[in-house]
């Protein structure tokens, strides 16, 4: 009896402490927010996306983890920075890596969500010694062969399509940015209070650097690289929005896309739209805990 009493005041204590543990960093790149006590969590928004869409996953995580919640410049309502305009992986991706060496420790595991996982990719492949594990919250490591569903597709073939919209981008409002937003609502999620933050964000959206980072994410072919890959990664794959007799072939698109790494594990979310995290939160929450237990902190967790 004096054991467990004595487990539930040091969940109490270490509950408390979590609350206390928060804090923000900014930089003309990322802002981030920070919670929680334990091993680190980097959370990474997708396109137009801002550290909102991930409230609910880090107020499960922040007991056990201390949380960094990473908005982008340009994005939802993070202030604009017009050098994101014109080049938006390469500082982006050195900012990550600032904030991961100056701020996390020696196990950081990354998490993020369409572009935000495309990201993580590349932290992973970039050997950022500090990034012990990764969760892809469906995005891929080539964005353009999935919606094309033509996997020998190259960069080279979907560089004139790329350039096209980056065009389009370059002129757009944020009026019509949102009007497109809105047709494609359905896909994203089938929660309404997901939907509206969705425009919302749009709406406080940068179209230039919308453009800039969506161009990259169709050019860029990560599959090249994946045989280098050391670093272990859940590959979550969306395919709720789907009919269900589209599922099997859907599934073998991600597959394809995971296939020349060993490091790579794929799990299907056949109820879930793009933001998995609030189609199937519970079997998104259990998914990245084990995979992060196992993977990236070997249980040296507590709560």
């Amino acid at each position: 009896m004096k054991f467990k009493l004595k487990t539930i005041a040091g969940s109490l204590l270490l509950t408390c402490a979590a609350s206390a543990h928060a804090s923000s960093i900014s930089t003309p790149i990322i802002e981030t927010q920070v919670t929680g006590n334990g091993p680190d969590v980097i959370l990474i928004p997708g396109l137009m996306s801002d550290a909102r869409v991930w409230q609910e996953t880090a107020a499960q995580l922040e007991s056990r983890y201390t949380v960094h919640r990473i908005s982008i410049a340009g994005f939802g309502q993070t202030p604009l920075n017009t050098e994101l305009r014109d080049s938006f992986s390469e500082p982006v991706l050195n900012a990550l890596h600032q904030y991961i060496e100056q701020n996390t420790g020696s196990n950081t595991a990354v998490v993020g969500h369409s572009l935000g996982a495309f990201l993580g990719y590349q932290l992973a492949l970039q050997g950022n010694e500090q990034v012990s594990c990764a969760v892809a919250v469906d995005g891929v490591p080539f964005f353009s062969a999935l919606v094309t569903m033509t996997p020998g597709m190259t960069a080279e073939q979907a560089q004139p399509h790329a350039e096209q919209m980056l065009q389009g981008y370059q002129q757009l409002s944020v009026e019509m940015m949102v009007q497109q937003t809105q047709m494609g609502l359905d896909r994203q999620t089938q929660s309404n209070e997901g939907q509206d933050l969705i425009m919302s964000m749009a709406e406080g959206s940068d179209p230039q650097t919308v453009g800039r980072a969506m161009y990259e994410l169709m050019i860029t072919d990560l599959r090249p690289e994946l045989p280098h890959l050391q670093t272990p990664v859940l590959q979550m794959a969306a395919i709720g929005a789907l009919p269900e007799s589209q599922h099997d072939m859907a599934l073998n698109q991600y597959q394809q896309q995971v296939s020349g790494s060993d490091h790579v594990s794929l799990l299907e979310f056949n109820q879930a739209h793009h933001f998995i995290m609030w189609d199937q939160p519970e079997a998104f929450m259990q998914a990245t805990q084990n995979f992060m237990e196992e993977q990236c902190f070997g249980g040296n967790t507590h709560g």
